[in-house]
């Protein structure tokens, strides 16, 4: 799959504004994958537009909110993150401080690669597009290719939407622990005693700097 980035940022041209996939999740055997509106700052590597000091990965170990919500999240509902890839609608950094979200013509251009994404999740079982650009991102590509996956739409898990909307947090747990019942994982198929230990050995550092990893000698 980070092959598949490196194509990318050379037909774009985008260089690391498109981030890698993250070594840690499912890759290949991902049977879920949650989308996201487009690459925030933090999953944007040095050398990118306004040389961003991010990791360069799609990652829930990110050192932003939104990245952290989504681990606490899946670690509430007992989602292992290797079932799962963690994309977005948009893959490129937007490439300003100010504009965060995606708009229609940038959706539409995109389109075609999550198309390609998706041809290389051949055990995909569950898409949960987290807010509307996300889910505006998705539905396109269900007109297009019709994927039969079961699409659970939710908020998108940023701090701002939780301070908005105080029931979304709730309601993003209840879809991942859907998810992770469709996925037949989770304290549901586990037993208690062995979702007591992932928690404690999956507990997200607390560290405000998280290690970078190298992901041009890994392939997912």
């Amino acid at each position: 799959m980070n092959d598949w980035v490196k194509g990318l940022r050379a037909r774009l041209g985008e260089g690391e504004s498109v981030p890698w996939f993250d070594p840690a999740s499912g890759g290949v055997e991902a049977r879920s994958l949650f989308l996201l509106e487009a690459t925030g700052q933090k999953a944007v590597g040095a050398e990118a537009e306004l040389r961003r000091t991010g990791s360069g990965i799609i990652s829930i170990d990110n050192d932003d909110p939104t990245a952290r919500n989504c681990w606490m999240l899946r670690d509430e509902a007992d989602l292992p993150y290797r079932e799962s890839v963690h994309w977005n609608v948009v893959p490129w950094y937007l490439g300003t401080a100010t504009r965060i979200a995606p708009g229609k013509s940038e959706i539409q251009r995109a389109a075609i690669f999550l198309h390609e994404v998706i041809a290389m999740l051949p055990s995909l079982e569950v898409v949960v597009p987290m807010g509307r650009k996300a889910q505006a991102g998705w539905a396109i590509y269900q007109e297009r290719f019709a994927p039969k996956v079961h699409t659970l739409p939710t908020w998108h898990p940023s701090p701002r939407v939780f301070a908005s909307r105080p029931a979304a947090r709730q309601e993003i747990l209840e879809v991942l622990q859907q998810a992770a019942r469709l996925l037949g994982v989770g304290c549901d198929f586990q037993g208690s005693a062995s979702c007591g230990f992932y928690r404690l050995a999956a507990r997200r550092p607390t560290t405000t700097q998280l290690p970078m990893r190298n992901c041009d000698s890994i392939a997912l």
